[in-house]
């Protein structure tokens, strides 16, 4: 978005996992310099280089939406999966109702178009979002989501999430 940069933010230093540094998720990247940047960042690993925060590309998204000020950040992961990852130090920050009614909104239309699922980590935790509800789920190591459709004997739209073994790559 033209105007748009990380500027002090750098919530994505601390909250993802970096396999080619072997940082971990919610710890900070011992190259992260507070306020000013990433102290490598012309020779920065790929799974940086290649990271697109929501907030920077995505125009819909007001300066509330910015990390560093929301607390979480958006993104679409290398699976498709439309990904809210949220600071564990501020773990309900996703449900303050300036984002919620977003989330929930987006959740849904993913769902109506793509079958695409939206998911919020904190942590270890793991909470899948339906139109009609927030379902936390387990996923064990090798698994994914599946978000099926049904229909109620109503005739409405009900979903629920299916935790499936991943295919062998």
């Amino acid at each position: 978005v033209p105007g748009r940069a990380c500027g002090t933010c750098m919530l994505c230093c601390k909250l993802a996992s970096i396999p080619e540094l072997d940082k971990p998720a919610n710890k900070w990247c011992r190259h992260a310099a507070p306020g000013r940047g990433c102290t490598i960042y012309d020779a920065r690993p790929g799974d940086c280089r290649h990271f697109h925060c929501g907030w920077l590309v995505d125009a819909n998204m007001g300066p509330e939406w910015k990390p560093e000020v929301s607390k979480f950040m958006v993104f679409v992961a290398g699976d498709g999966t439309f990904t809210i990852m949220v600071d564990p130090g501020a773990p309900a920050a996703w449900k303050d109702p300036r984002y919620y009614t977003g989330i929930k909104t987006v959740a849904a239309r993913l769902l109506d178009s793509k079958m695409m699922p939206t998911m919020v980590i904190i942590g270890a935790r793991r909470i899948v979002i339906l139109p009609e509800r927030d379902a936390e789920v387990k996923i064990p190591d090798g698994h994914g989501v599946r978000i099926v459709e049904m229909q109620t004997p109503q005739g409405q739209r009900k979903y629920d999430v299916v935790v499936e073994k991943l295919p062998a790559a």
